[in-house]
């Protein structure tokens, strides 16, 4: 044990030693880099497309102690070329930290073309709050500072170090940013007797690894030359899946079960139900007969009632407040309303579990490397409640029972279960069907062009999820102005006379929009014809996004989905389509499409429907999926034409006069 106490000591003190010899004047006037000199720089010319070079990016995370709990010490060196104003963003620099650790030394400088060098002084690093707008997040903060004298062609060089207490091994590194970088390495410090669980995205590097006896220090170094920069589109996966860097299981985390026993031991003692809880639920309850009645209520009620409040004080980041807090305090973050949520399903005898979660946003994680960075999200899962069981986001108010949220929906996630066991299942994911859009109208149209409409827009699944999410909290005159821009898009010149949203709150199956509204030029007319596109009502916009010729990375949809157009258009008396019926459809891998036109009496009848299957395009196939999508768009901007019947009187037609030949 003295021994063990010496070597903390002999860290701190050097430690010390480093923070006095940080601020000395050769940091000011002197340049002495181990790759580079100042005169064989990259120049704009060799990277013509960045607006700067990382030439070097490196960190170092030393590990002290031999325990699980100590403290670790990580620092960070960094050097950019700015080539031009794109590159001055570089100059922005922002060092978060927060919790136990804290920012110990902080040093940077810029040295322009010429040589000349101008230091950051102290007085222009600023502590702020991360999140200021997070009541609950107040020991997140962030030291900022802008680099000083930025101008094209300067170098901008920066180092700190930051030590992080009571956690240790809780690391990633990331080679790859939006901007080339030249050289990136990282380098882990730890007890020798510690083994490493990692994995390398991306990229592929072998480390290099010292040994030493235990008791010793052993390091692992990883580092990556030319590493280009990550190219941005449209529709790409989170960055996070496509970036080249390396993630690192803490330590102690070699199965899964390791990780849900640990999440496990921090969350179960949580769910216990106090006074407050148990009379909510005994309330809540009277009256409901079966186990799917009494989740959805107290779902609903957690949704509904708790005020989602993101919480991320210390070990607050990971361990939920408990559950009666929770319930009296009528707030909370995730975990803490998935823990309510489990409580109060424990009180009624209904067997539920927390479950963590990897959002869309966040990327699919890796079910091969065992740690809970994977997770940025906490929901609720009842394996005996309905078919498959019953997820539940209590934090996402737009969301009905027995539904998940688009975003936690067909990713992996990890079970915790009642007694520490672990399970990695994947989550339901609604289908395009169900995932759908359907327009019907009922169009009395004019011979000018013009038309009053009758119509609704029924919405299912993720588009009801999205659309209510943005009008539960507005007011009715705000709902107006969203319905206008809505119809608009659909109809040009549309104003709306009437209408009415249901399926709001509480959150159902359905959102409907029932409306009625009238338009100048439903229909443009043509010489003697009218002429209109109803594909376009509910043409996708996707082809607009896909124009380039080459893609990068895969397209990933956030949902599959179904859009369908109902119209039932009734013609002025004398007008007929040409020709009397259409019909055509359209099918590939990546979705469908229908179209079907005829006339019957004096209504022509409109019948459209596009399904994009919602799966992910590889890039190999990206030129297939462009032409998928342009057909779509193809067949969209067909015209419909009414074109008025030649009138007939005593047998003889307008059309030629009353003239015998």
């Amino acid at each position: 044990m003295v021994r063990a106490r010496e070597k903390v000591l002999v860290a701190w003190l050097s430690i010390a030693l480093m923070a006095c010899s940080s601020g000395t004047s050769e940091w000011g006037s002197t340049v002495r880099w181990k790759e580079y000199d100042l005169s064989t720089l990259p120049t704009r010319e060799e990277y013509p497309d960045a607006g700067a070079v990382c030439l070097l990016d490196e960190g170092t995370m030393e590990v002290f102690g031999s325990g699980q709990i100590g403290f670790s010490v990580f620092e960070k060196h960094r050097v950019v070329k700015v080539f031009d104003s794109r590159g001055e963003r570089f100059a922005n620099v922002v060092i978060p930290y927060g919790g136990r650790s804290e920012v110990e030394f902080i040093e940077a400088r810029t040295i322009s073309p010429d040589g000349s060098i101008t230091v950051l002084q102290e007085d222009d690093v600023f502590d702020v709050s991360l999140y200021p707008n997070f009541v609950f997040f107040s020991d997140q903060r962030a030291k900022l500072f802008t680099m000083p004298a930025v101008e094209e062609g300067a170098v901008l060089e920066y180092r700190y170090r930051i030590a992080v207490h009571d956690r240790t091994f809780w690391h990633s590194w990331t080679f790859q940013h939006d901007a080339p970088t030249l050289i990136s390495r990282f380098t882990l410090v730890k007890p020798s007797e510690w083994d490493v669980n990692y994995r390398m995205y991306g990229i592929d590097i072998e480390p290099v690894a010292t040994p030493m006896p235990q008791g010793f220090k052993s390091t692992m170094h990883w580092e990556a030359r030319d590493v280009p920069a990550l190219q941005s589109e449209f529709g790409m996966p989170p960055s996070r899946e496509r970036v080249a860097r390396l993630a690192l299981a803490p330590l102690g985390f070699q199965t899964w079960s390791d990780v849900a026993s640990w999440y496990h031991g921090l969350s179960w003692p949580r769910t216990e139900a106090g006074s407050e809880t148990e009379k909510v639920v005994d309330k809540l309850l009277a009256g409901a007969a079966t186990d799917e009645e009494k989740l959805e209520r107290i779902y609903t009620w957690v949704r509904d009632r708790v005020r989602y409040l993101a919480i991320e004080i210390g070990i607050g980041g990971y361990r939920p407040h408990a559950a009666e807090e929770v319930c009296m305090n009528m707030y909370g973050d995730c975990k803490d309303m998935a823990t309510l949520v489990c409580s109060m399903a424990r009180e009624a005898g209904i067997d539920a579990h927390q479950a963590l979660v990897s959002t869309w946003y966040n990327g699919i994680p890796d079910t091969t490397l065992p740690s809970p960075l994977h997770f940025n999200h906490a929901v609720a899962y009842a394996p005996g409640v309905g078919p498959g069981g019953t997820w539940m986001d209590p934090t996402e108010r737009s969301c009905p029972f027995g539904e998940l949220p688009w975003y936690d929906q067909g990713i992996p996630v990890l079970v915790v279960g009642k007694d520490g066991a672990g399970e990695i299942v994947t989550t339901p994911r609604l289908r395009s069907e169900e995932n759908a859009e359907q327009t019907l109208w009922c169009v009395h149209l004019q011979d000018d062009g013009s038309a009053t409409v009758g119509g609704r827009t029924v919405m299912r699944g993720a588009p009801a999820m999205e659309i209510r999410g943005q009008l539960l909290y507005a007011s009715q005159e705000v709902r107006r102005q969203w319905l206008e821009t809505l119809l608009a898009k659909d109809c040009s010149g549309a104003r709306v006379d009437s209408f009415a949203v249901e399926g709001l709150d509480p959150a159902g199956d359905s959102l409907v929009a029932s409306y009625g509204f009238r338009t100048p030029f439903f229909v443009m007319e043509r010489g003697s014809d009218l002429v209109f596109r109803p594909g376009m009502i509910t043409s996708s916009e996707l082809p607009d996004y896909f124009r380039s010729e080459k893609r990068t990375h895969p397209v990933r949809f956030q949902f599959g989905v179904e859009r369908e157009l109902i119209l039932d258009i009734a013609v002025p008396p004398g007008w007929t389509m040409v020709p009397a019926s259409a019909s055509d459809s359209l099918r590939s891998p990546y979705g469908e499409s229908h179209y079907h036109w005829y006339m019957e009496d004096d209504t022509l009848r409109v019948r459209n429907k596009h399904v994009l299957n919602g799966q992910e395009i590889k890039p190999e196939v990206y030129v297939d999926f462009q032409e998928f999508l342009d057909a779509m768009r193809k067949q969209d901007m067909r015209d419909l034409v009414l074109t008025k019947s030649p009138r007939r009187t005593g047998g003889v037609s307008d059309a030629d006069d009353g003239v015998t030949p």
